[in-house]
């Protein structure tokens, strides 16, 4: 698929545009009002961009093995009913495209391949085209009617996440390049997000064996699976050990929570959460917050 991707090089904040074929010589620091190179034309860049994130997890560009649509996952998704019928993500043998990054919480690629990598297997991971505003309330983060608790002495930050929309999330620094965070956000069921059990999976999958983890080597599921229920909504949570290698710290704790919100919506309620294994001071914190947890209406 033709478009602007992070620049395969690695400089951050750059893109650089591949027609279907081959790479472009040049690139720009902001693909949303670039237009597509003419042949051998060189594009100006934009203003200079936000260098990434400092998060190696939720903060690090996701690695792309192969380009697939986001219609591969609704079809993959929607065949799998169900409030309990988990579903894996599927595997892609598109080996024709470029590999890239293209997970970026600083900026927003027009076209970002969906795909990352789990067990050695391409597994597909939607960009969402949805988008979401929900005002936020003193004291929360809200994604449409779903709320929780900010993390006294957490940071309101900013976070793009390809598969949701409508994001709001809070960060704290364990050290340079590794931090703790909480967020809520929404799923569209245009993504292919019907179910909320293996919505829950893919988005576990995505987590887990993304570019997030850079070293990533293993999950563990410490709840492979649960039903639970958010003020009487149904909602489904995995929490999982992330290991990786390379950081001071072993890997982290995720959980995701997908809520189905009512009254007929187009969308899951998501909520994400990430701290140091080991990490029993801000575990304390993240698990209050999901006690805190709460659908209105």
């Amino acid at each position: 698929m033709s478009g602007w991707y992070p620049d395969p090089g690695g400089a951050p904040g750059r893109f650089r545009f591949w027609d279907g074929a081959s790479w472009s010589e040049a690139t720009t620091t902001d693909p949303s009002r670039t237009p597509p190179p003419a042949s051998g034309a060189a594009v100006p860049a934009g203003p200079a961009g936000a260098g990434r994130g400092g998060n190696r997890g939720w903060l690090v560009a996701l690695l792309v093995l192969a380009v697939v649509t986001a219609v591969v996952v609704v079809l993959v998704l929607r065949g799998t009913g169900g409030v309990v019928g988990g579903a894996h993500a599927s595997e892609d043998t598109n080996s024709s495209t470029p590999t890239v990054s293209a997970w970026d919480e600083t900026s927003t690629p027009s076209t970002p391949p969906p795909t990352t990598q789990s067990g050695g297997q391409l597994v597909t991971c939607p960009f969402t085209q949805a988008t979401g505003s929900t005002q936020q309330r003193p004291g929360q983060l809200n994604a449409d009617n779903l709320s929780v608790s900010q993390v006294p002495g957490w940071r309101i930050d900013t976070m793009f996440l390809q598969s949701a929309y409508d994001v709001h999330a809070q960060t704290d620094e364990v050290y340079s390049g590794w931090q703790s965070n909480i967020a809520v956000g929404l799923l569209s069921n245009a993504d292919g997000f019907v179910d909320i059990s293996s919505s829950a999976e893919m988005m576990m999958q995505c987590f887990a064996s993304s570019g997030y983890y850079i070293g990533f080597i293993d999950r563990q599921d410490i709840i492979a699976g649960e039903q639970m229920t958010i003020s009487g909504h149904a909602a489904w949570r995995i929490e999982s050990n992330i290991y990786v290698t390379g950081e001071r710290v072993p890997g982290d704790v995720a959980d995701i929570i997908v809520v189905d919100l009512g009254g007929n919506r187009d969308h899951l309620g998501l909520f994400f959460s990430s701290y140091s294994i080991g990490d029993t001071a801000r575990q304390a914190k993240v698990e209050a917050a999901i006690q805190s947890l709460a659908v209105s209406g």
